[in-house]
């Protein structure tokens, strides 16, 4: 799959919002999005003042008579998850995403607090990517997305870094482009960090890799 980064597109989306660390939302909703609230996520929703179609979780980290109030006072869609389970809540409001045939995924409040946490939400990533899914987890000032043996392009970005890792035992055919250490048909593998720390020179930059998959860690807009 072949993805451009542009958070101005407008493509229908599927808004996950967890109760980690949020920092603003990069590309306000739009008509036709679907926007799921994750457990204590709800509360980031209220202080945006944007309706959620459906509020979600086992409501471990929030009160459930409070995300109940909160989803009847927005005509939400109520989703009560098992505490005992074999996905995070966000992992779930993936799967209805998927479920209602959307391709496009925005998480945030899915970083900071647990690490563990922080890696499950890049598992999520990658399996989205497996699935032919563009999806992006939204950190401070950076994003992390995945992609399967496919390719995705950036704008001129004057700077910024830009770091790569292979999510598979190994990423072959990767190629590094219009960044200032650049790649031609290179082998990454998950044991060694060789795309660490790249940086963006203002040129339209384009990371592809033939076979495997691949994690993206980059900054935004700067």
């Amino acid at each position: 799959m072949d993805i451009v980064f542009d958070p101005a597109k407008k493509d229908k989306a599927c808004y996950i919002f967890g109760a980690g660390s949020f920092y603003g939302l990069l590309r306000e909703p739009a008509e036709g999005d679907l926007i799921i609230a994750a457990d204590g996520g709800i509360r980031y929703l209220e202080e945006l003042d944007i309706r959620p179609d459906i509020v979600l979780g086992d409501f471990d980290s929030g009160d459930e008579a409070e995300a109940r109030e909160l989803a009847g006072r927005s005509s939400a869609e109520l989703v009560k998850l098992n505490v005992i389970k074999d996905v995070s809540d966000s992992a779930a409001a993936m799967d209805i995403g998927r479920e209602r045939g959307y391709r496009l995924f925005y998480f945030y409040g899915c970083t900071g607090g647990r690490l563990d946490h922080t890696l499950a939400s890049i598992q999520d990533l990658a399996k989205l990517a497996s699935e032919g899914c563009e999806a992006y987890l939204f950190d401070e000032e950076a994003a992390v997305t995945a992609i399967d043996s496919g390719s995705i392009s950036f704008p001129g970005y004057e700077r910024g870094f830009i770091s790569v890792f292979s999510f598979t035992e190994k990423a072959e055919g990767v190629w590094e482009k219009g960044l200032k250490y650049e790649l031609e048909d290179a082998e990454l593998c998950s044991a060694f960090p060789l795309g660490l720390s790249n940086e963006f020179i203002g040129e339209k930059a384009r990371i592809s890799v033939r076979k495997g998959q691949l994690i993206i860690y980059f900054q935004i807009g700067r």
